[in-house]
């Protein structure tokens, strides 16, 4: 009896990791990462905005990270199973554009539609950040004026947390091309 037992063992040992793999168990049971856009302000400094809108495109509207594999198939979405964002890309990027305003009245209104949010791998070690944007400034008088933004930022390594540095480098790229913009627009001026 001794003996058919020894002789099974190996196989009762792959059957019981193959169940416990299958039920969750192991390394994959842990709980998913959360990133946002860090602590920092963004340094450029926008003049004091009312923030009427930030929102996104789905899937961006969640706190899912996407990322694209450009060299297998570019119109093609995953999703990182181990990475989340602590909520949603149009929340994030509010913050830091509140955190980027500078304080007293507000003289005009920004309205932000986020179209892209994700990485790009060209290969499998090579990624790149891609976030672009519509900004929408009204001033007053009800005169409305857009902005169009594709950035792309390159070294987002190989992994989720590589890419949200690089997504927070591409964030504060964006908020520094709308701080240029906005100031160059004498009615939001205080």
């Amino acid at each position: 009896m001794t003996g058919l037992c020894h002789r099974h063992a190996p196989a009762a040992v792959f059957v019981a990791a193959l169940i416990a793999g299958c039920a969750g168990g192991g390394s994959s049971n842990a709980p998913p990462r959360a990133y946002d856009l860090g602590i920092e302000a963004p340094a450029p400094r926008m003049p004091a905005l009312e923030l009427r809108e930030v929102r996104a495109l789905r899937p961006y509207d969640g706190s899912a990270m996407y990322y694209r594999l450009a060299y297998q198939d570019g119109a093609e979405l995953a999703v990182f199973a181990q990475s989340r964002w602590a909520a949603p890309p149009p929340e994030l990027l509010r913050k830091q554009l509140a955190r980027a305003s500078r304080p007293g009245t507000p003289r005009c209104t920004l309205e932000v539609e986020l179209q892209e949010f994700t990485q790009v791998f060209s290969a499998t070690h090579s990624s790149t950040a891609r976030l672009e944007l519509v900004a929408t400034l009204g001033t007053p008088g009800a005169h409305r004026e857009s902005l169009s933004l594709r950035l792309s930022e390159e070294g987002a390594g190989s992994n989720a947390a590589q890419g949200v540095n690089a997504l927070q480098r591409a964030v504060a790229r964006a908020i520094a091309d709308l701080a240029a913009w906005i100031d160059g627009v004498a009615a939001c001026r205080g």
